[in-house]
């Protein structure tokens, strides 16, 4: 649970530092939402306002602005002085990032209110605009260092004098309201931005998977159709069938039994989709190879399976028994001048199914077999399926239900081959 939550948490200052990374201010607002809240703003305070970036350039228009301002801004040599003025609060308020006031160098009381989120500076407001003759000593005063080609106070004083005038408290107060409501603003706008970002990368993931499903379904469909044009189920017990009854006409039953025998082997294997089956079933089938066998190797195969009578209707996970049955009689049996006996047996060991299969033959380990058969790897032989086929087993086992469930083979060149196969007695037929 820690390791998720870390990787989540990881993922939200990544995705957070993403965003950070790829938009200013105007990305995050918009500049006709950030002219919008200027706006409501100015009405609900009589300040004029303009929005900076963090380089304390203008990006937004002006709001509001007194007719004072505005003539003085008329000229360019003095609008930039003004744009100074506007520059110093913002990088005042970028500095501290805390709210700036201070005087312009007309004298007019001026606010820069830093736009902070998550502890980015983003940019800030500029606003005021305010005359004020109760400022503390100690607020800055521009018109000390910056200095307008006349004193436009004096020249304009008709203008000057109809600029709003308010106390220090009523100012600082305002001032603090605004940068309360937006910087909440920012916060809520970068939650929408993330969250419609993870979005957008989920909807992404959502298609990639799907495209890789349709590939996946499509080229499951593309092996079935080969396999199906390989091999016409139908088309086959048909022929196995005329087999048969022409055997019965020629009158030869070995033929007629070894054909049957084949039939329903092949039909049990080939039309069987249940991911389980019942233990007498399975061992039905084990039976049609060992006869099937039977009629091959003649007296040199004996077998006998074993089921203790409570387990018939056990489920059973399908085909997991009839590599090890191969191996018993390829390795063991038929390398066995004198031949010898299979031996199967199916009981409950606790609360496990445990299958026992026992050959008398050579005892053949890995080793002795890739020596034995080193002249026939190249050219494949029927060892190298019934090889695979175990391979296959054991990882569907230990996959399915870990690795105390792999298949246990021992050798004896005295006794043979033993191969012991476990699985639980409940088992959820979903994990095969």
């Amino acid at each position: 649970m820690d390791e998720f939550l870390n990787t989540k948490i990881k993922d939200l200052v990544q995705d957070e530092d993403s965003v950070f990374n790829n938009f200013d201010i105007n990305h995050l607002f918009g500049k006709e939402k950030l002219e919008d809240i200027q706006e409501k703003i100015s009405k609900a305070t009589g300040l004029a306002f303009v929005t900076v970036d963090f380089k304390g350039e203008p990006v937004t228009e002006m709001t509001s602005f007194t007719e004072f301002c505005q003539e003085i801004r008329r000229n360019e040599g003095e609008k930039r002085l003004c744009w100074s003025s506007d520059a110093f609060g913002a990088i005042q308020a970028a500095v501290t990032q805390k709210t700036s006031v201070y005087f312009c160098p007309c004298g007019l009381m001026e606010v820069a209110i830093p736009i902070i989120v998550r502890g980015h500076y983003l940019g800030g407001f500029i606003g005021g605009q305010i005359r004020c003759n109760d400022a503390p000593t100690n607020v800055c005063r521009l018109e000390t260092v910056m200095h307008h080609a006349e004193d436009y106070k004096v020249s304009k004083s008709n203008l000057f004098n109809k600029i709003q005038e308010m106390s220090y408290e009523q100012f600082v107060n305002i001032a603090d309201m605004i940068s309360l409501i937006v910087n909440q603003l920012g916060e809520k706008e970068l939650s929408r931005l993330m969250l419609k970002e993870t979005l957008n990368k989920e909807m992404e993931n959502l298609s990639e998977k799907r495209k890789r499903m349709e590939l996946e379904y499509s080229l499951k469909n593309a092996e079935l159709t080969a396999l199906q044009s390989q091999m016409n189920p139908s088309f086959l017990f048909r022929c196995l069938n005329s087999i048969s009854n022409l055997a019965v006409i020629e009158k030869a039953p070995k033929t007629n039994e070894m054909v049957t025998l084949f039939a329903e082997f092949l039909r049990y294997n080939l039309i069987n989709t249940q991911n389980s089956i019942s233990v007498a079933d399975e061992m039905e089938n084990i039976e049609r190879y060992l006869k099937i066998q039977k009629v091959r190797l003649g007296e040199r195969l004996n077998y006998s399976i074993g089921i203790a009578e409570n387990i018939h209707m056990q489920r059973i996970p399908k085909f997991i028994v009839l590599p090890f049955v191969e191996k018993a009689v390829f390795y063991g049996i038929d390398q066995k001048r004198e031949g010898g006996t299979v031996r199967i047996s199916v009981s409950y060991r606790d609360s496990d199914v445990a299958i026992s299969i026992e050959d008398s033959g050579l005892g053949l380990n890995e080793e002795k077999i890739s020596q034995r058969f080193k002249s026939y790897k190249e050219g494949g032989y029927e060892g190298d399926t019934i090889e695979t086929g175990i391979s296959s087993i054991r990882q569907r086992l230990v996959s399915s239900f870990g690795p105390q469930y792999d298949v246990v083979m021992q050798y004896s060149e005295k006794s043979g081959t033993k191969c012991l196969i476990k699985y639980p007695k409940n088992f959820d037929e979903k994990v095969l």
